[in-house]
This record gives structure tokens, C-alpha cells and sequence, in this order.
């Protein structure tokens, strides 16, 4: 059984009355002798004007359930939390834990300092020589653009983790997000470094000191460059790489680098796809070499929007194989890959006309792949165009070529 024992301030007799009417208990010290609303009907008072005289003409105090830290007796505030103490017991006040939340919240911020201190000793902002555009990579220079072309860039100089970009508009295919921000991590020579102001919870910490390792994905970067100021360094390699895009010629690698950038981006959009159009029917399966082969072989032949009618019509037929019985999802599912094969083998043999899908709302395309076809291959649609078909825009070719494509090995 509690008791509870009023400390009064106001001096009018009404407001005393219904004050203590509401904390009034019955005799099992648990429950009490009168409802909310009859109190209210009693002394004819609003909900409002009930609150203000809890809130204002008196304090509760419970003198046998006191705090275990300063043996002071609770207060509740009203009758919910009245009951929550009871049901809790001798917990904190709270004084107490907003005591004991402030030196939580003190501790953890010595923490943050005592990280970022070996976050920056570890990571420290270098400068170096400017970027050379014509010495990149054709992937590192399209990952590269489209990394550091985020609004976000020009503020504060580092970039939003590749992992928090906006579904509609991913940096990279969620399959080859981390392969490809792991290959401008280990380029060589570095173009990008880690920003020691990335978010404490991208590092590995062991004792509150950094190992050296972080997590991709959570990290953010800033260019190489000589100037002092980090957001100073993107605008004149991403002019030179627009002009480039723009007007060429192209560095010579680039020349033989592109079919393999379009293959990994087609195909990770056809495994997506592919995902995307069993889920639909409640199939899933676990891709493996054997679907990649068969993707990358109808993606020689066809373009991504007549591998993606192909993805589709095998994804329907395998549901419907599936709801005749006699197999279970999985194996339905797995069959799917040997649908995609076939249906490509006979549009290729005979020759048919095969139907191109358009990009569905819900595959955007990514912000490597919107430079990459767009920008640099100058391609308005690529989900229509078949690889080997692709002619490189005139300009990528120098006063010394012969300005027309070569054909793919």
C-alpha cells in the first residue's frame, strides 16, 4: 500500500479541495476514490483548469518509495505516473537522472573528442598534387565526376557516404557499390583520401583508439589536390573532365576501357532487375556464376531492354511453374536462368525482332551510370542499344585516329 502526502500552495479552498480529491486513495492504497471525470463534474471544471491545479497548487509526495541515490521521496506528476512508480518501485527521481543522463551525455562527449583526436592522427587532410584527368582511368574518372559532383561537395569540401545516397539516385548499382568505392580507395596514385570529420561510427575503434581501418559506405572523402581549402579542390578536375566528356578527344586507354564499364553496369542492372521481377511473384534465389554467364551472354547480343523482356517473361513463366505444384520455390526460381538462356538463343538463331523495355520507375538509374552513358558515351537511351552496336561520340577520337568505333573482341 502507498500514502501519499500533499504539500499545498494555493490558499483558495476550492482549488485545495479538488487538488486533494484527486489525490485522494481508496483504502487499498492502490486505486482511487474518485474518477477524473467525476472530480471535474464535483467542483465544475474544465480538463484544462484540472491540469493547471495538479501542475501548479500542490506537490505529491510518496514518503514510502524514496530514490535509492538521494533517499528523496518521489513526486509523481499525476495519476499515470503515479502508478508507473508503483509498479517500478525505488527507481531514481528525477533529479537524479537528469543528473546521471547529463554525465552520460558528458562522458560520451570526452569519448568523441578522445576519437576524433585519433581519427585525425591517423587520418590527417594531406595536400598533393592536382588530379591528372588524362591519367585516370575511364571508371575512375566517371566515379570519380559523379562522387564529387554532389551539391554537398561544394559546401564542406567531402563527400555523402556512398552508402546514405538517396534510393532514387544511388551513387553506384547496390552490386557493385562497395567493389567500386574499394577500387578508388586502392587507386594508385591516391585521388581521394578519407575525411577525418566522417562520422565516428565509420572507423574500427579498439579502446577508443582507431585502427586505421573504417567501413565503405559510412565514410566520406575529399580530393587530392594542392589547395588549402577542400572544397576548393573538385572544380577544376570536374571542369576538365566535362570538357573532356564534352569535346574529347578522349585520353587513348579510355578508348579500349568503356565496353567493360558498360558491361558491369548493364549487367548489374539485369541481376536487379532479375531480383526485382521474382520478388514480385514471391520467388528469390541466390545468384551465382552460372546466372552472371547467362546475363552476360544475352547482354553480348541484345541490348539491356530485351534482356529485360526476356528477365520478364522467364520470371511470370517460372511463377506459373511454380503454382502447378510438384516443385518447391526454390527450384522454380532457379529456373528462371535456363528460361533467360533459351528464350535468348532462339531470338538469336531466328533472328526475331525482340521488343526493348523501357527503364521501370523503380531501377533508376545511378548517378555512375547516368555519367557514364549521358555524359561520356553520349548515349540518350542506353537500355536500347546492344554493346556491339555502340558507336563512341566523334569527338572521343584524336586528330591521329581514324574517328570511326572499333569492333568489340
Amino acid at each position: 500500500m502507498a500514502r501519499i502526502d500533499l504539500e499545498i500552495y494555493s490558499d483558495d479552498p476550492d482549488e485545495v479541495a479538488a487538488l486533494e480529491a484527486y489525490w485522494r486513495l481508496a483504502d487499498d492504497g492502490e486505486s482511487w476514490t474518485q474518477t477524473v471525470t467525476a472530480i471535474r463534474s464535483t467542483f465544475g471544471l474544465g480538463q484544462q483548469e484540472l491540469t493547471r491545479i495538479v501542475q501548479t497548487c500542490g506537490t505529491a509526495y510518496l514518503p514510502e518509495i524514496t530514490c535509492p541515490q538521494c533517499s528523496e521521496p518521489h513526486a509523481p506528476t499525476n495519476r499515470t505516473n503515479f502508478a508507473e512508480v508503483l509498479r517500478q518501485g525505488n527507481v531514481r527521481c528525477s533529479t537524479c537522472r537528469a543528473a546521471a543522463q547529463a554525465e552520460q551525455e558528458r562522458a560520451k562527449e570526452e569519448r568523441n573528442v578522445r576519437r576524433r583526436a585519433s581519427v585525425m592522427e591517423i587520418f590527417p587532410v594531406c595536400s598533393g598534387g592536382p588530379i591528372d584527368v588524362q591519367g585516370l582511368t575511364l571508371f575512375e574518372a566517371v566515379a570519380l565526376h559523379a562522387l564529387f559532383s554532389d551539391p554537398a561537395v561544394e559546401d564542406a569540401g567531402m563527400t555523402t557516404p556512398t552508402e546514405i545516397w538517396p534510393k532514387e539516385r544511388n551513387w553506384a548499382p547496390s552490386r557493385l557499390r562497395v567493389d567500386f568505392e574499394r577500387r578508388l580507395v586502392h587507386s594508385d596514385p591516391p585521388k581521394m583520401l578519407v575525411h577525418p570529420h566522417s562520422h565516428t561510427d565509420a572507423f574500427v575503434w579498439e579502446d577508443d583508439r582507431s585502427t586505421g581501418s573504417f567501413y565503405l559506405g559510412h565514410v566520406s572523402y575529399y580530393l587530392v589536390g594542392p589547395e588549402e581549402k577542400l572544397n576548393a579542390r573538385p572544380p577544376q578536375p570536374l571542369k576538365e573532365l566535362n570538357r573532356t566528356f564534352r569535346e574529347g578527344p578522349w585520353p587513348a586507354a579510355w578508348l579500349g576501357q568503356w565496353p567493360e564499364l558498360w558491361e558491369e553496369l548493364s549487367l548489374a542492372d539485369a541481376s536487379a532487375y532479375l531480383d526485382m521481377k521474382l520478388g514480385e511473384h514471391h520467388l528469390e534465389m541466390k545468384q551465382g556464376d552460372g546466372t552472371r554467364q547467362a546475363l552476360i551472354d544475352a547482354l553480348a547480343t541484345f541490348s539491356l531492354g530485351q534482356v529485360f523482356n526476356f528477365i520478364y517473361r522467364a520470371a511470370k513463366d517460372s511463377a506459373a511453374y511454380y503454382q502447378r505444384g510438384g516443385v518447391n520455390k526454390r527450384q522454380a526460381a532457379n529456373s528462371v536462368v535456363g528460361r533467360i538462356s533459351a528464350a535468348a538463343d532462339r531470338s538469336r538463331a531466328s533472328g526475331w525482332e525482340v521488343k526493348s523495355y523501357n527503364r521501370p520507375w523503380n531501377l533508376p538509374l545511378s548517378a555512375i551510370g547516368e555519367t557514364f552513358f549521358s555524359k561520356a558515351m553520349w548515349q540518350a537511351d542506353m537500355m536500347h542499344v546492344v554493346v556491339r552496336d555502340v558507336q563512341l561520340p566523334p569527338h572521343a577520337w584524336s586528330d591521329g585516329d581514324n574517328g570511326e568505333s572499333k569492333p568489340l573482341e
